[in-house]
């Protein structure tokens, strides 16, 4: 039912249709343009300017507009022109805002996730070159070929360039899909967009590098100088120390780097499955939901027991008396980080120095081990797999303890390059070398770098 028209700033009121005061047209004090009223049963009234000073030609536009309004309406659409294509993401994130939970649950996202899908919808504005537009004149054949801009579009000024994978594009397309179902649901577009189809690389293709034996001992070697510089402060060689440690425990274990980071004490274990020598070398560790990609926890073997003890000496924690359990760590420091600041062992370890201790990694051993490889924490999970799948470690034992698919590590890691098996066959020639690896091809937990020492990689 449309409000009141009476007032001073209705001059000259003008139905569109007799009897029907849903529908008119008048003029504002002062202006010889005609305005149009229109009231729309559900979504209030809508009151703009016909652009129009000929009253036949005002109405007509009115007349035209309400026509529209029934159209939409009896297609089960929102028929208010209110916001445009732009306005409404703000609303789609804060919808999925609600969605952000600590850790991976079904029906929910992570804060990165969310993260990711508002920086998904900022390409999607470039690719209209930023400026908005109506959601009724959306252009479908337009938006069909997103992928095929993004595959080929360069803009220095926009800040886009192509991704180096296909798998990157489907990723926006996920989430530019959902934000047009959003808008679906809602009644503001007439129909679904389709996109022009690409074909996902094989996991094999788009996996992240690893280091062979060669380049991982070469590395290791590198690091382990850099950790006990006495070039830097006390601070620094913690720092140091505690990056060196890292990417030993995430080789070893196969860990991803957001797990490493965010252990604390309690989830390091004994493995008393084993006799008291081999738990000299190997241990539990315990991968909580809330620390996981996939938010299923798991329990990962792991033959780094002395790395843990030395992380425990390295943050300062007096350890229980010697028949203790490992890791030996009093119940009131079981809560803390295992990667933590510098005398503050209840603090985690800070981004800044993860990134900045990395980028001194990589100026150290990029240009001289890595070669155009692009290397980053994630590649030393991926090292410790792959040398598993070289030794023999039974698959489905391998991908339980990685936190894996075993048909993702069928796909991808039986599948080395060709540097990478040349360099097995090498070390293979070697007697004892060949000898250990014989006699450990079954067991997950067996440092990566103890085969290494018996044979001389140069």
């Amino acid at each position: 039912m449309a409000r009141p028209s009476s007032g001073k700033w209705v001059l000259g009121k003008e139905l569109v249709l007799p009897n029907k005061e849903d529908c008119y047209v008048y003029l504002r004090p002062n202006s010889s343009v005609y305005q149009y009223f229109l009231s729309i049963d559900g979504e209030g009234i809508e009151r703009r300017t016909t652009g129009k000073k000929d009253l036949e030609d005002a109405k007509e536009f009115a007349l035209n507009r309400k026509l529209e309004v029934m159209a939409r309406q009896s297609q089960g659409l929102k028929a208010r022109r209110v916001k445009k294509l732009f306005d409404f993401i703000d609303d789609f994130l804060k919808e999925e805002s609600k969605r952000i939970a600590p850790h991976n649950i079904r029906g929910n996202i992570t804060k990165e996730t969310f993260r990711v899908k508002a920086h998904h919808l900022g390409l999607l504005k470039k690719f209209y070159g930023n400026r908005n537009t109506k959601l009724e004149e959306l252009d479908y054949p337009k938006l069909h070929d997103y992928p095929l801009w993004r595959q080929k579009t360069t803009d220095k000024a926009l800040g886009v360039k192509p991704p180096k994978t296909a798998h990157t594009i489907l990723s926006e397309l996920s989430t530019i899909k959902g934000y047009f179902a959003y808008l679906e649901r809602l009644g503001y577009i007439g129909r679904f967009p389709t996109f022009h189809s690409l074909v996902r690389e094989s996991p094999r293709v788009i996996r992240r590098d690893y280091l062979n034996p060669r380049e991982y001992q070469q590395t290791i070697n590198t690091v382990r100088t850099w950790s006990r510089s006495n070039a830097c402060t006390a601070s620094q060689s913690h720092n140091r120390q505690m990056l060196y440690i890292a990417i030993l425990v995430m080789s070893n274990s196969c860990l991803r780097i957001g797990e490493l980071r965010g252990l604390v004490w309690s989830d390091i274990e004994p493995n008393t499955n084993l006799s008291n020598e081999d738990q000299k070398i190997g241990h539990l560790i315990k991968i909580r939901a809330e620390n996981t990609k996939t938010g299923v926890p798991r329990v990962v073997q792991s033959p780094t027991t002395k790395r843990f003890e030395e992380l425990r000496r390295l943050t300062g924690i007096h350890a229980k008396p010697l028949r203790s359990s490992f890791p030996r760590i009093p119940n009131e420091f079981l809560q803390y980080p295992v990667f933590s600041k510098f005398n503050h062992p209840d603090q985690p370890l800070g981004q800044g120095t993860w990134d900045r201790c990395w980028k001194e990694i990589k100026d150290l051993c990029a240009d001289r081990y890595w070669g155009t490889k692009r290397i980053s924490w994630y590649s030393y999970r991926h090292t410790g797999i792959s040398f598993a799948v070289a030794r023999g470690v039974p698959l489905l034992q391998l991908s339980r303890n990685a936190g894996t698919g075993s048909r993702y590590v069928e796909d991808v890691y039986y599948h080395h390059e060709a540097e990478s098996k040349t360099t097995w066959e090498t070390l293979t020639q070697n007697r004892k070398f060949r000898e250990y690896m014989e006699q450990h091809k079954n067991d997950v937990a067996v440092p990566l770098e103890e085969p290494l020492l018996e044979f001389d990689l140069g």
